[in-house]
């Protein structure tokens, strides 16, 4: 076996310092100017054609119940520091936290896409990367960290990281099947690029005359998306992974594919409610098969672990990204993975389902409210969204929604401009809006933020 040594803190760090719980954006859920809500609901058309290259729609996601001021304060004049400082009080820091922190960020990104009134319906065709880490770490982690020798055991559990990476070739259809009712498919061709799942179910801390031991219980698994092998460094612990890429790209030989499919529908109820439409989906069903998945797991032994070494800011000329590569660093003695089996497995992507109403107000053909529900099915990674929404349309070309959500990690403004005349088509909006930092301009409250922007050219006439 082959000794891997995995470090925890990463997985804190790397959540907040990623550019980017997203799709596309929920905010444009009702927009009819929109191309994109397709991806959302499948049944849903757009008014006319378009086309785009790289810059149709881009979403940029990053969700946490706790916030970055959390973990980061100010120091001295104008400068930062983590709660690791000896500046920052232990008990100010640790009845800040919840009990379980989660995190998560996503990357959405179309490559090219086109869409067509064609078939007795309207035709989706678009190329997506899609990137996806979510994080739950144990309020116990950030004791053991902060508090250190102050405590001779530490317990705690239930530490997990997941990361899922993909391209998707999407092909979408809808149409009218009875009077008031459309419905539509996407049938998705997946391809792998990353997958990662550590699990830690425990994780034992005893201090031992001047160190600490450590004894877990904890799995693991990884994939790319080529035929991968291990190499060997020193004792035989992984130094890294060869691939075909190593020889060039012609010696390539994909090694992760799989499907998926989403199907929505819309119902118009104006029959019995004059302004009703109701809409449900069921997104991104599907998986992706890896042929070269690497297992690993734990010992039934003790890892000594030295523990983390508390930060004084004065001795750190660089900046605040030196503190968190030392606490990463620290960290990384911890847990010791030794790599079991490569075998061939299939992975979830994470389905997702909304449920949606509106009504348009009789005074103001313009004008409409709504609410939308969304629920990402998932042992971990999981999530809850419920919003309410404030729609506008002043001019056919013009539109525009405000709304609010009450989400898995704490509450939400959202909102969504689009301008689509004739020829162009531009939006650009938010589901997470930071609305209060402090001075040094750090996120105050959770840390939820979002941005979604796009250009495509738009084809044809309005329905």
């Amino acid at each position: 076996m082959k000794r891997i040594k995995y470090s925890l803190a990463v997985a804190l760090f790397s959540v907040f310092s990623l550019s980017g719980m997203a799709q596309t954006a929920k905010s444009a859920y009702f927009l009819d100017g929109t191309f994109y809500n397709y991806l959302l609901n499948p049944a849903m058309d757009a008014e006319r054609g378009y086309f785009s290259i790289l810059g149709g729609n881009l979403s940029v996601a990053a969700n946490s119940n706790v916030g970055l001021s959390d973990f980061i304060y100010p120091y001295g004049d104008n400068k930062l520091t983590t709660f690791m400082s000896g500046t920052v009080d232990q008990n100010d820091f640790l009845k800040r936290l919840p009990k379980s922190i989660s995190m998560s960020s996503d990357i959405d990104m179309t490559l090219l896409a086109a869409g067509k009134r064609m078939f007795g319906g309207y035709t989706n065709v678009a190329l997506t990367l899609n990137s996806s880490l979510s994080t739950n770490l144990p309020k116990g982690f950030f004791e053991f960290a902060k508090k250190g020798l102050q405590e001779s055991t530490y317990n705690f559990s239930d530490i997990n990281m997941r990361t899922m990476n993909y391209a998707a070739l999407t092909i979408g259809h809808s149409r009218e099947i009875i009077d008031g009712l459309r419905v539509g498919i996407n049938a998705k061709i997946l391809y792998g690029i990353a997958y990662a799942n550590v699990h830690v179910d425990k994780l034992n801390v005893e201090l031992s005359e001047d160190r600490w031991m450590v004894e877990s219980h904890a799995k693991a698994e990884a994939a790319i998306f080529a035929e991968a092998q291990l190499t060997d460094g020193d004792n035989g612990q992984i130094s890294g992974i060869e691939s075909p890429l190593t020889d060039g790209i012609t010696s390539l030989k994909p090694a992760a594919r799989g499907y998926a499919v989403d199907f929505g529908a819309v119902y118009d109820m104006s029959e019995l409610v004059e302004g009703l439409t109701l809409s449900a989906s069921l997104v991104d069903l599907g998986r992706i098969n890896w042929k070269y998945m690497v297992k690993a797991s734990t010992r039934d032994t003790k890892v000594v672990f030295d523990g983390f070494e508390e930060i004084n800011p004065d001795d750190i000329e660089g900046s605040i990204s030196e503190e968190i590569n030392r606490l990463s660093e620290d960290a990384m003695g911890m847990i010791e993975f030794y790599s079991d089996d490569v075998v061939k497995q299939s992975t979830p992507i994470g389905a997702t389902m909304y449920l949606g109403a509106e009504y348009a107000m009789p005074f103001y053909k313009g004008l409409s409210a709504a609410l939308l529900y969304g629920k990402r099915f998932g042992q971990f990674g999981g999530w809850n969204d419920l919003r309410t929404y404030l729609n506008i349309s002043p001019l056919k070309w013009i539109e525009a929604s405000v709304n609010y959500g009450i989400t898995t990690y704490g509450t939400s403004l959202g909102w969504m401009f689009n301008f689509h005349p004739a020829g162009i088509a531009f939006f650009v909006g938010s589901d997470y809006m930071i609305t209060k930092v402090t001075p040094q301009y750090i996120p105050v409250n959770n840390l939820n933020s979002h941005i979604t922007l796009g250009v495509n050219l738009a084809l044809g006439k309005r329905k």
